[in-house]
């Protein structure tokens, strides 16, 4: 917890300042250099970055609506100070207000790898994606900084949209994180997910 308590303190400090670092890697995943947010990423940087799918109670997957108009799940960079578990607890709770006891839950879905040349975006980094299945009422109070408001979606219905690429570009490496989080969600609701292309 000791981490974790330093991960958040040392990551209000730099928003506090209005610089918030981001540590750019090579593809080899050998640390090349910090920089600030909204910098300039070269095609041979890569950052590294959670993304985390949020599970309410009734089933429904929580989508961001950025202020940049994008739409994604809960995501963020992962710091030099940190490992991808402190990041994504530290981001439910900057972006979701979902505090560190709940986050905890957290299940590490897997990774991928977001090159620039197959999502044609300039992003290229390195992804631990993960889910949480809220087991609590509470109402999420968003960032509004970042967020311009939620949307909370079925399921099916927001994997549909992810494999669509409506949600943000879904990549081959995606699939088997994907037939985890089905696994994951027919388990815990006893509902059971037949996605359009294993229909057609």
């Amino acid at each position: 917890m000791t981490n974790l308590q330093q991960s958040f303190r040392e990551y209000v400090k730099q928003k506090n300042q209005e610089k918030e670092e981001i540590t750019l890697y090579n593809k080899n995943r050998k640390k090349l250099r910090i920089d600030y947010r909204n910098s300039q990423q070269n095609k041979e940087e890569w950052k590294k970055c959670v993304l985390c799918f949020v599970v309410d109670k009734e089933g429904n997957v929580i989508i961001e609506h950025k202020n940049n108009d994008e739409k994604d799940g809960c995501s963020g960079h992962i710091q030099s100070y940190e490992v991808a578990t402190q990041a994504v607890i530290r981001e439910l709770y900057e972006e979701l207000s979902i505090d560190i006891e709940e986050a905890l839950q957290v299940i590490h879905l897997g990774n991928v790898v977001i090159n620039s040349e197959e999502t044609k975006e300039e992003l290229q980094c390195f992804l631990e994606v993960y889910c949480l299945f809220r087991d609590r009422d509470t109402i999420l109070e968003y960032n509004e900084k970042e967020i311009k408001k939620l949307e909370k979606v079925p399921g099916r219905e927001f994997l549909e949209q992810l494999l669509n690429n409506e949600i943000f570009p879904c990549v081959e490496a995606y699939l088997p994180i994907i037939m985890k989080f089905v696994r994951l969600y027919q388990e815990r609701f006893g509902r059971k997910i037949v996605l359009q292309r294993e229909r057609d």
